[in-house]
């Protein structure tokens, strides 16, 4: 099938063959064709393929030779030969048309929200994926009579044995602008294992935005708020916070934004985790971040605790230390008229008439700081009255990142209430960020 030729179509000894640079050769079908002549006896199509030219023979053998056999079957590789080069009978001598490729839309950072932010492909929303990876060894000393823990330190009680957590979380967040403001939205997955079983995923958080409009299931406006800065858990600098009425709840609220830095959120939220009713809890909060640090007061209305309502407020100061980048001092003072839900928390079992709570925070390099911090509460509250017992906490909280994104973390606390034994807790936590 392959020989030497003079002219386009003389060495093809077949019915159907391809030229290459002078040579026939009826094994290769994958070139792009063109009609170049319609001579009834030797009709050949040529093209290009990896630079070399070739050439399709069509030949029209005596169907009397033993070469075919009859003319049945030259027509049969005439219709074979067209068909491979995409001609069809009725426009054999018009030009193939191939489709341009659609054109291929690589992914594009999204710088206006931050690290992280990516286009998501043929939209205008930007798309963050992050969360994180932690294993966390615990303990506690607490034995029977003791007082429990007064800040979010897991362990095993009594047992006086080591405590292990392995957590996983992944956070979703989508934004995109409108002419009513941000639109966004967040979702968060999460799952903890704790020495029993495999730990369930879980919805931990999901909720939407736009503008200043919050709806959905999120920490409570009294941990966390659209601008809230460093208002944002506000407790001391230390992961559990030593205690300050932890939740999360559902919740609609708005935020509303002033001058540099001034802020203002109303939330109404389900009270499930207190109680029962029609009525919403209630949360206000105001405040204002600035350059030197932030102040913020709020106030917090359950409407159904223990069979009656109660409230709290809060007043905090952030003071960023001057010439020292990332120190800061923070003072937070809380009132509650009984144990309801935003004195206490989600976690926390401790509720006082008043309390006062100082942390400070030295960041000796990028990779490490150090802070220490008291809480003190007078009146502990029992239910919706008063016992006259005080108790206090106080922790040292070290926070050492070696690496960028990789977190060595170490909380040592202890808990006294009056008349009661001290207890002792701690973790020592890695954590991988992404």
């Amino acid at each position: 099938m392959i020989g030497r030729r003079n002219g386009p179509c003389e060495c093809c000894h077949s019915a159907t063959a391809f030229v290459q640079d002078g040579e026939c050769n009826v094994s290769y079908a994958d070139v792009k064709l063109e009609e170049k002549s319609r001579q009834a006896s030797a009709p050949y199509f040529s093209g290009s393929r990896d630079g070399r030219l070739w050439h399709l023979c069509l030949r029209l053998v005596n169907p009397q030779t033993t070469e075919v056999g009859n003319v049945k079957k030259t027509l049969v590789l005439l219709s074979f030969a067209a068909s491979a080069a995409g001609i069809t009978s009725a426009r054999a001598a018009d030009p193939i048309i191939i489709a341009e490729p659609e054109p291929v839309e690589y992914v594009r950072v999204c710088d206006a929200y931050g690290a992280g932010f990516f286009y998501i492909p043929g939209t205008e929303t930007c798309l963050q994926i992050s969360g994180y990876v932690y294993y966390q060894i615990g303990a506690e000393s607490r034995d029977v009579g003791d007082t429990p823990p007064l800040t979010f330190h897991p362990g095993d009680p009594v047992t006086e044995g080591f405590y292990k957590t392995v957590r996983a979380r992944l956070n979703f967040d989508a934004r995109s602008q409108t002419e009513w403001g941000l639109l966004r939205s967040f979702i968060r997955l999460e799952s903890s294992w704790n020495g029993v079983g495999d730990g369930p995923a879980v919805f931990d958080q999901a909720y939407l935005e736009l503008g200043g409009l919050r709806m959905g299931y999120t920490e409570s406006a009294w941990t966390r708020t659209q601008g809230g800065g460093v208002s944002n858990f506000p407790g001391s600098h230390s992961w559990s916070g030593l205690g300050y009425g932890y939740q999360q709840r559902a919740q609609v609220s708005y935020t509303f934004r002033g001058g540099p830095g001034y802020y203002g959120t109303v939330s109404l939220e389900d009270d499930a985790l207190a109680g029962d009713g029609y009525l919403p809890d209630v949360v206000v909060k105001a405040g204002v971040n600035q350059g030197w640090g932030g102040a913020w007061a709020q106030f917090g209305y359950d409407e159904s605790f223990l069979g009656t309502d109660g409230w709290a407020a809060k007043l905090g100061l952030h003071v960023n230390m001057p010439n020292m980048p990332g120190s800061s001092l923070r003072l937070i003072g809380t009132y509650a008229n009984n144990a309801n839900i935003y004195s206490t928390g989600q976690f926390d079992a401790i509720s006082a008439e008043w309390s006062a709570l100082a942390s400070y925070n030295h960041q000796f390099s990028e990779q490490l700081g150090i802070s220490v911090a008291g809480h003190y509460y007078s009146n502990l509250h029992a239910g919706l009255v008063t016992t006259g017992i005080d108790a206090f906490a106080a922790e040292i909280s070290t926070v050492w990142m070696p690496v960028e994104n990789f977190e060595v973390r170490g909380e040592l606390a202890h808990s006294k209430i009056e008349n009661l034994g001290g207890t002792t807790s701690g973790f020592l936590r890695f954590t991988r960020y992404f």
